[in-house]
């Protein structure tokens, strides 16, 4: 008789999950697979059928992998940003107008109540502060929160996956030579070394850096939370995301805080991402998976199309504008898009797919910028 104690079958369930999710992530189809954003998409399925996982577990898997990835780009990141950070602010602010036009085209043309399209929106950019804006924009009216809460519940999962499959498809669409496109991110990117300091020796506090990954997610964590009020429109934060991801990069940049080396491994960076994106895909795919049936049962599968509209509208006009427009490398605009959208797990595909961890500067350039734009879009809309 098999008898497993309730802990370790949460255990089980995660690393089922996870396990399951590598096979399903490894077949390829044309070439393209969803490789460890497959977890996501068995999560999915967990979760409907009751899986479960406490909050915490995502959050910690969340900040694990956005934190590493923040101090492996953190020596290309100023180089990046003075480059083509005109480029990226404009990126930003064109995917948040767009996606908001065709955001208004849903309720003007297809009668979509304006909280169940503003949610499909927030879901289909994966934005928490947009959602919460939405939600506090209609704050009076319960119903109409629930309707922000049921666009929301459909399109996160939706929009993930189509962002995860863009950053996939079109370098195979373009036929893009990957040799080439890292060799001009890298050389985009102008990354710099670690001045020395003069012959001062520095001192490590553990040997591979754990106690670099571990200060910039607590002070991360605190940088998230603090909330910057915007008058008249509600207020910003970066939140568990964009908090580690700017420690992170700060402490990847300086390389060291006076004496101190707060470098990381690089034989510990991988392996520690690959471990955040476990436990964030089971979290919040299982999450996911748990309402997505009842929600697309209750108000129609339609919804899914105008959501996957909301999706690739802003991404593919906003790609292509970076391309003729302004001229960034293929892996450069990806990124900005991934960053642009808010999504971290197509960060993650897009990190497998080029090969380099230099795009997630590009990524840690639009992020923030695109919070701030969503925050604001969604108390415009409410007023449409």
């Amino acid at each position: 008789m098999l008898s497993i104690q309730e802990s370790a079958l949460t255990v089980l369930e995660l690393f089922l999950i996870a396990a399951l999710g590598y096979c399903v992530g490894a077949v390829k189809a044309r070439g393209i697979s969803l490789g460890s954003s497959a977890i996501f998409l068995v999560a999915l399925v967990f979760g409907h059928f009751g899986v479960s996982f406490p909050a915490a577990l995502q959050t910690t898997g969340m900040v694990l992998f956005i934190s590493s990835v923040g101090i492996s780009a953190g020596p290309s990141f100023v180089g990046n940003l003075r480059r083509h950070g005109a480029a990226y602010i404009l990126l930003c602010l064109f995917t948040a107008v767009s996606g908001s036009l065709v955001c208004v085209a849903v309720i003007r043309l297809a009668g979509v109540e304006t909280p169940l399209a503003m949610g499909l929106m927030t879901g289909a950019y994966t934005t928490s502060p947009g959602f919460a804006s939405a939600k506090e924009a209609f704050h009076g009216s319960a119903e109409a929160v629930a309707m922000v809460a049921a666009g929301y519940g459909i399109m996160y999962p939706v929009g993930t996956l189509c962002k995860v499959l863009f950053v996939q498809m079109v370098p195979r669409l373009l036929g893009a030579d990957m040799e080439h496109e890292r060799a001009l991110v890298r050389r985009g990117a102008e990354t710099a070394e670690p001045a020395e300091d003069g012959g001062h020796h520095r001192f490590r506090l553990d040997p591979l850096g754990f106690f670099t990954l571990a200060a910039a997610i607590a002070c991360g964590i605190l940088l998230g939370g603090i909330t910057i009020p915007l008058p008249g429109i509600g207020s910003f934060s970066l939140g568990n995301s964009g908090g580690p991801l700017l420690v992170g990069l700060l402490l990847g940049h300086l390389g060291h805080i006076g004496p101190v080396d707060v470098r990381v491994e690089a034989r510990i960076v991988e392996p520690v991402k690959e471990l955040g994106l476990i436990l964030f895909f089971t979290g919040a795919g299982t999450e996911g998976g748990a309402q997505l049936v009842e929600i697309v049962s209750q108000y129609g599968a339609f919804l899914l199309v105008y959501g996957i509209i909301l999706v690739f509208v802003p991404l593919t006009l906003g790609f292509a504008l970076s391309r003729r427009v302004f001229r960034l490398p293929m892996l450069n605009g990806l990124a900005a898009m991934s960053g642009g959208m808010t999504c971290s797990p197509s960060l993650a595909a897009l990190i497998q797919v080029a090969g380099t961890t230099d795009v997630a500067s590009t990524y840690a350039t639009t992020y923030p910028i695109a919070l701030i734009n969503m925050v604001i879009v969604m108390q415009i809309l409410a007023n449409v």
